[in-house]
């Protein structure tokens, strides 16, 4: 609750500032994965990852994985057949992405200070990982780069991790992750 709560000030600030990052062109990363995501809409198959309107004629391969355009391509779906409009859509996923990422990187930064410090550790890892995690930028709205899954991916792994030693199937569950 107290990671839920965190996350919903951080957007609630973002939202009274007016989605700043949104108004702003942001950076070649993100909207890189936008053009991913929308490629991926429109029918460009799983394992083609050519950007064909990128560098020279042809276009180059990416590297990255498709595990991250899956759910931001979902959020854009589901806005859509609620919406009906594909730009509010964007935008819907534009801010959900980041926001469901910090709840989840906040959720395993509480877990793992309850496992290393006990439970009074808990509040001041979520107030401060909140800030931290904010002026970072990579939980901001429009970010939809691989960094803060990244991220949130090492916070489980520690979080897990230090849990393994009371419970031994916690070990079995950190993964690298996807680029």
């Amino acid at each position: 609750m107290l990671a839920l709560l965190a996350a919903l000030v951080v957007l609630t600030v973002s939202a009274a500032t007016g989605f700043r990052p949104l108004a702003d062109a942001g950076n070649n990363d993100n909207l890189l994965r936008l053009v991913e995501v929308r490629d991926l809409l429109n029918g460009q198959g799983w394992f083609d990852l050519h950007q064909y309107r990128m560098g020279p004629e042809g276009g180059f391969v990416m590297h990255w994985s498709r595990l991250v355009d899956v759910p931001i391509a979902t959020l854009i779906m589901a806005a859509y057949a609620l919406t009906g409009s594909m730009p509010l859509a964007e935008a819907v996923a534009q801010v959900l992405w980041p926001a469901l990422l910090l709840l989840a990187t906040l959720f395993f930064t509480a877990r793992a200070a309850r496992n290393f410090a006990g439970g009074g550790a808990v509040l001041p890892s979520v107030v401060i990982g909140a800030a931290a995690y904010n002026f970072v930028g990579i939980y901001w709205p429009a970010a939809l780069d691989h960094h803060n899954v990244q991220l949130m991916l090492t916070m489980a792994s520690l979080a897990l991790l230090l849990e393994a030693p009371a419970q031994r199937t916690a070990a079995l569950f950190p993964a690298s992750a996807p680029r």
